[in-house]
């Protein structure tokens, strides 16, 4: 692996600054749900389910898009 991308809950865009220069046969991008993240502030448990769909479905178009993708879920 020559470099680590890191995509976080609000950066699901593949124009992002992260992705310039990825190299589909070299590099990966970490996606991770970070409990903490969705509970440092008080947010409506719909919104924290809405934003990890929509970190689960843009992880799964980048991969779809031949992109190396690692992500973790919460339990």
């Amino acid at each position: 692996m020559k470099a680590l991308r890191l995509i976080l809950g609000d950066q699901l865009s593949e124009s992002i600054s992260s992705l310039e220069g990825y190299d589909v046969d070299q590099d990966m991008i970490l996606m991770c749900e970070v409990r903490d993240e969705a509970t440092y502030v008080k947010h409506h448990k719909k919104k924290i389910a809405f934003l990890f769909s929509a970190m689960r479905h843009f992880a799964r178009n980048l991969e779809n898009s031949g992109h190396r993708v690692q992500y973790t879920k919460t339990r």
